[in-house]
Formats: C-alpha cells, sequence, structure tokens
C-alpha cells in the first residue's frame, strides 16, 4: 500500500438526466445508473486508476455496505472498513443535458456510534508508516467535526484535506494542519466568509492562509475555469480543457488523487498541478462517478497546456 484514504461517509449515487428541468413540474428523466460512491470511496478508485496502491479505511453501513466494498473490489483498491449499523445514503445526481447543469439531492446519511472512534483512530494508526493520508468528503452524523483535526496532528507524513466548513477551518487551527488543502472555490470562499472575483484575489488570499496556518499547499478548482495551486513560494495557473462533459462530480476527487498521486512522486508545484488537472479532464468525460482511468489520464495529460505561473 502507498496512500491510506479516509472515507468516513460513503454513498451511492443515483445520477438521472432530463432533456430540460422543469422546476416545480414533471420531469420524465432517462434510465439512470447506480454508482458506489463517496468522495473518499472516488479518490481511492481514481488512485488506483492512476497506478498507486491506495488503502481506503473508515466506515461503512451494514444496510447498502456490500454496494460501496463491491466498487473498489471492482477497481481493485483495497479497504479495511469499520462496519456500523443503519444504511449507506443515497444522493441524487440530476443532470440537465440542454444546459449541463448538475442538481444534487444528498442525504446526510446515518449515525455513526461515537463508540466507534477510537476503533477508526487505532485502525488508522496500525497500518504502519505510509507517506501520505488523504482525509476527503463529509463527516457521518455521530463523528465530532474536529475529527479530520485529530487525523492530521496524529498521523506522521502528510495530509491532503479535502473538506469545507468548520473541518476545515478546525484543521488548519490544529496543532499540525494539514500539508495541503484542495477547496473548490465556492468551498473556500464561504468557509472563511470572504469574495474572491479574480485570479489574483485566491492567491493573495491562499498565501494568507499559508501564513497563518503553515498549510503547505492550497489548491483551489474552479470547474471551467480552470484550477490554481499556491505553494509556499510560487502560484500557477492551468485552464481547463473544452470537453464532452458527461459526470461532473468525481472531478474534484480525481483532482484530489492527482495531487496526491503528485506528491508520491516528488513533483514540483507546477507538474502537481497539471496532473491533478489532466485526472480530473479524464473524469468528467465518463458518465456519472466513474472516475479517470489511466489511459485518459494520459490522454489529456498531453492535451494540458503548461501551468501559467502567477
Amino acid at each position: 500500500m502507498s496512500i491510506v484514504v479516509v472515507s468516513l461517509n460513503p454513498s451511492i449515487d443515483w445520477q438521472l438526466s432530463v432533456d430540460t428541468f422543469a422546476y416545480g413540474g414533471l420531469n420524465r428523466v432517462q434510465p439512470g445508473k447506480r454508482y458506489g460512491s463517496g468522495k473518499g470511496i472516488n479518490v481511492s478508485i481514481a488512485l488506483k486508476n492512476l497506478g498507486l496502491e491506495p488503502l481506503c479505511l473508515g466506515f461503512n453501513f451494514a444496510d447498502g455496505g456490500d454496494f460501496i466494498a463491491t466498487a473498489l473490489d471492482e477497481s481493485g483498491a483495497a479497504h479495511d472498513f469499520i462496519m456500523v449499523e443503519g444504511a449507506v445514503r443515497t444522493n441524487i445526481k440530476l443532470y440537465e443535458t440542454a444546459t449541463g447543469t448538475m442538481t444534487e439531492l444528498n442525504q446526510p446519511g446515518s449515525v455513526v456510534p461515537t463508540d466507534t472512534l477510537s476503533q477508526l483512530y487505532d485502525k488508522i494508526a496500525g497500518v504502519g508508516h505510509m507517506p501520505i493520508l488523504v482525509l476527503s468528503g463529509s463527516i457521518s452524523a455521530g463523528v465530532p467535526v474536529n475529527v479530520y483535526q485529530h487525523l492530521c496532528e496524529s498521523w506522521p507524513g502528510q495530509v491532503i484535506l479535502d473538506g469545507s466548513g468548520e473541518s476545515l477551518r478546525l484543521a488548519l487551527e490544529g496543532r499540525k494542519p494539514p500539508f495541503c488543502i484542495k477547496p473548490n472555490l465556492f468551498e473556500l470562499e464561504t468557509s472563511f466568509g470572504v469574495k474572491l472575483s479574480t485570479k489574483e484575489d485566491i492567491v493573495a488570499f491562499c498565501r494568507e492562509l499559508i501564513k497563518d496556518y503553515g498549510v503547505q499547499m492550497i489548491c483551489v478548482s474552479m470547474g471551467s475555469d480552470g484550477a490554481i495551486l499556491v505553494g509556499a513560494s510560487e502560484a500557477y495557473y492551468v485552464p481547463a480543457l473544452m470537453l464532452p462533459v458527461k459526470g461532473l462530480q468525481g472531478a474534484g476527487d480525481a483532482m484530489v488523487a492527482g495531487l496526491a498521486y503528485g506528491l508520491y512522486h516528488r513533483l514540483d508545484v507546477s507538474q502537481m498541478l497539471k496532473i491533478a488537472s489532466a485526472a480530473a479532464a479524464a473524469s468528467v468525460v465518463r458518465e456519472g462517478t466513474l472516475m479517470c482511468t489511466r489511459e485518459g489520464f494520459e490522454e489529456f495529460l498531453g492535451k494540458m497546456s503548461e501551468p501559467i505561473l502567477i
């Protein structure tokens, strides 16, 4: 195993599509598909597809948990969950083909008993030395909001955190902040109560966070407007490729996997951004929450422009 990925709140994503969405009216959807998902699950599958050996740890639920395990098994990604009572949440992803707009209806998930938290900490501590820990996604009900802060502080290596809101802020305020965070622009603005209108605004604010909290890298994804990666001494921007979009919700998770891939291989900031963006591009051209393939990643990596120094 090379990278540990923590999944606290897996989901079954049910993707439906409609030509034009009628708010408050009748919508006849096209036949949909279900995917074993959740951010940590998606990151694990993407890492495996990119050629690494992730180990996915965290919580899974008795009702529907086999669907999650099967998704990981089919990708070849290893997993070792703590099974708890309750049902895996179902998220509805409604895609409007006329506009390319995705409407998401996400359930909160089942409650995780508080006495299982120590089991999670012990399991993560017992995996042995691995260089990178990825924390990604929402937190199950019953799990304290400072769980990511605790895991950052206790992990001996580097941590990549894809979170938002209070859990992100607490992790940054801890004794050992994450090495890298990856909010999208909306999450960055809402988590810190700011409005960032330009790339220069984004870079300046990220540099404030780096200075104030000690995080080493911040990657801000902006959808069709591209992505920015700010390091301790330099910042880069890369535009997004013009692509036929088939699935939006896995792009950020593929980008996290790309960042972990770059960090694992000790690449520089500009190449990490290029690789992360190529992984995201290779996911949006696949339906639903299907993650990037190695072949797709290599194809789009060759098409990505070189990141621009800001």
